[in-house]
């Protein structure tokens, strides 16, 4: 465990030295993710789906704020749609209208949690987002990841039904098919449903129990949000008699957990073994506060052996030798 937090401690310093340099390269390369999971999923647009425009686009995005990715990246889901159908794409406008609203009045800053979930589907890891939005976000962090389920499962809804919506041989009054077999696919999709369901209790679950007081919190959090995450899908799927992926939610789910406790280690490693309750009092208030110190290590200091000690010893003795010399010199000339 010690050479575990000496390497977390080196690791801490190296980003807090080169974030500078460190930042970007995250943002490359989540901005390259997002845009290739769009490309791979809805690619109707040719020209978006060059990889010297994904490169560019995500080189930019490197040095552009966390808010800003999550509008290129809208932008690119826009292209994408009209290329294939303006009824969608007048859907997906009303989507991010409403996202954009609810995300920027309750919770700003955690945008880009909206488009990393489409992502993590594809990576079969969707859980480990509203762990780790418990554990980082605020008690209204739910809200980016219903809109993150519901971004994934529409863009799946529009890729199942790319054909249709492609169709150019329908009549004028039959274009309102298009939106109602996409509204009616997204109302009749329990699936999207529970999902959304699971990853909202997830995230409030998790955020209500790391702020208690009691030792091990966000592990505990932790442990119980990855429990209801898999009980309400098994319990929800037999009410509401869908076909749920159990394997894939119970394997999901472990892998997710033992990556969000990774991410919690990062974030702040506390020693509750040494938790220390302190009392003081002011003219107003009585003060019980609760002091868990870090851990903290101390590095092993690197000693450096002199092979041959004698060899600068006697250069040293030379060294001084030469400089009497040339003193008793300059006085006799003198």
């Amino acid at each position: 465990m010690e050479n575990i937090l000496i390497i977390r401690q080196r690791l801490k310093q190296v980003y807090a030295k080169g974030d500078i340099y460190v930042l970007p390269v995250l943002k490359f390369l989540t901005t390259l993710m997002v845009i290739i999971a769009l490309n791979k999923t809805v690619g109707y647009q040719d020209f978006l789906t060059k990889w010297v425009v994904v490169l560019v686009v995500s080189l930019i995005c490197s040095l552009l704020p966390w808010p800003v990715i999550s509008f290129v990246t809208a932008g690119f889901l826009i292209g994408h749609l009209a290329a294939l159908s303006w009824e969608v794409t007048v859907l997906a406008c009303v989507f991010l209208f409403l996202a954009a609203i609810l995300q920027y009045l309750f919770l700003p800053g955690f945008s880009i949690v909206i488009v990393l979930i489409p992502v993590a589907f594809q990576l079969n890891i969707p859980y480990v987002i509203p762990l780790v939005l418990g554990l980082v976000g605020g008690a209204t962090s739910f809200i980016p990841a219903g809109l993150g389920v519901f971004a994934y499962y529409f863009l799946a809804i529009v890729q199942r039904n790319a054909g249709f919506l492609a169709d150019t041989s329908l009549q004028q009054p039959d274009i309102l098919l298009r939106f109602t077999q996409i509204l009616t696919a997204l109302k009749d999709n329990s699936l999207m449903l529970l999902t959304m369901g699971a990853f909202c209790a997830t995230v409030a679950i998790v955020y209500g129990i790391r702020k208690l007081s009691a030792d091990y919190a966000p592990y505990i959090a932790l442990a119980v949000g990855v429990i209801v995450n898999i009980l309400i899908f098994l319990l929800g799927g037999i009410a509401l008699n869908v076909s749920v992926p159990y394997l894939n939610v119970f394997l999901g789910s472990l892998v997710s957990v033992l990556l969000a406790m990774l991410i919690q280690f990062w974030i702040m490693a506390v020693d509750y073994s040494r938790t220390e309750y302190l009392q003081y009092e002011d003219d107003e208030y009585i003060y019980f506060v609760k002091a868990v110190p870090k851990i903290t290590v101390t590095e092993p200091e690197i000693k450096v052996q002199e092979i041959n000690p004698r060899v600068e010893e006697d250069s040293d003795a030379d060294i001084e030798e030469a400089l009497e010399i040339l003193d008793a010199w300059g006085d006799e000339k003198n």
